[in-house]
């Protein structure tokens, strides 16, 4: 194989690769990059660590055909480290590998195309796009809920719901749930009239390389389901994944029907009040927390306190709707992050005792869009 770069374009090419670059394991081949000729002015380069995958295709000059598998690491490292121009990358028959720009020349050792694992099917009926923009948001907003090493599979993903009109992410790790819904064109997802929704089980750490593809525009991206796998589209860059298989939880029933206490707060001075809270809060003994930030609703205000081997924190921030007072205390982070994912001004705080959950809601229509995160308490000592 004989095939000339542009050193830009390759590196460019390469950055998204190394999400699917295995590090470390028993099988060689999954820590390199298949790199494949295709005609005389390109070529396919793929990364797949068996769970998830990228395909994109860069244009080249191609002197000799061939594929092969270079060593990730080594090469994105070594062609970030070359001159501005063009960069050759050739293979002999001994497995060696030349990289020349300029006057820097490195040589490394390939693996043959032909060890690289089998592929899965990227072809399916179920094909549908989506504005970047709005899935972005969509596993920003919900993604901190995911579990990842939760005893029950599907909570080590979040749960995707598409429909003509709209789609729906859930997420949810035992301790809280995420939900978000929104309205929103999906071109193709109702073309044959026979199928109205689709729905699969992303893993937790495909969806933070498949928010590095994304970008927060109206462009859109395409989505291709099987039957193990959702495969993405866009700008020339194939991203694929592995879904987690078995059916998702009921989380309606946890949500509870009625709510006993309502407060209406500012999210961003709710959120202020519990970041000072935090500096105290978490105090790690050999790995667990062993504190937390009590939260007391009265009438007109919102107690913040939090006391730990760190020091101790009182704070208060105004709130309406409170008519009974309650005490209820909370994993100060798993609060926060469900405050920071609402986007909007204010949020209700729906409670029924200490020791149930909070469910915190808009409190006013969100256009195209609504949301509902709920968070369990923490039993305080007296």
């Amino acid at each position: 194989m004989n095939v000339t770069f542009e050193k830009s374009a390759l590196a460019e090419a390469i950055s998204p690769l190394m999400g699917a670059v295995s590090a470390k394991n028993t099988i060689a081949a999954v820590e390199g990059i298949l790199m494949t000729t295709s005609g005389d002015d390109a070529c396919v380069l793929t990364s797949f660590d068996l769970e998830k995958g990228f395909r994109t295709r860069v244009p080249a000059k191609v002197r000799e055909s061939g594929s092969y598998i270079i060593n990730g690491g080594r090469l994105n490292q070594i062609i970030r480290t070359m001159p501005e121009g063009e960069l050759n990358i050739s293979v002999d028959n001994r497995l060696t590998v030349k990289i020349k720009s300029g006057h820097s020349e490195f040589e490394l050792s390939a693996m043959e195309g032909s060890d690289f694992p089998t592929l899965p099917e990227f072809r399916s009926d179920l094909k549908f796009s989506i504005p970047q923009g709005v899935l972005r948001s969509m596993i920003v907003r919900t993604s901190f809920a995911v579990g990842q090493n939760e005893g029950k599979a599907v909570l080590n993903g979040a749960f995707f719901s598409f429909g003509k009109d709209g789609m729906k992410v859930v997420a949810c790790d035992g301790n809280r749930l995420a939900v978000r819904e929104r309205e929103c064109e999906i071109k193709g997802i109702d073309d044959s009239g026979e199928r109205t929704d689709v729905s699969f089980v992303l893993p937790f750490k495909t969806l933070g390389e498949l928010l590095k593809l994304l970008k927060d525009d109206e462009k859109e991206i395409s989505v291709t389901v099987t039957r193990r796998n959702a495969v993405f589209e866009s700008e020339g860059i194939l991203f694929f994944s592995r879904l987690i298989e078995g059916e998702y939880v009921n989380y309606n029933k946890f949500i509870p029907s009625s709510s006993k206490i309502t407060a209406v707060a500012e999210t961003e001075a709710f959120i202020r009040s519990l970041e000072r809270a935090f500096l105290v809060s978490e105090d790690r003994t050999l790995g667990q927390t062993k504190s937390y930030v009590k939260c007391t609703f009265r009438p007109g205000v919102l107690e913040i306190s939090s006391v730990s081997a760190n020091g101790r924190v009182y704070d208060e921030t105004p709130v309406s709707g409170v008519e009974d007072d309650i005490e209820i205390g909370f994993n100060c982070r798993y609060l926060l992050e469900a405050l920071r994912a609402c986007g909007t001004e204010k949020v209700k705080c729906e409670m029924n005792t200490p020791l149930s959950c909070m469910v915190i809601r808009p409190t006013e229509d969100i256009p195209d869009e609504s949301f509902l995160y709920l968070v369990l308490p923490i039993r305080m000592k007296d």
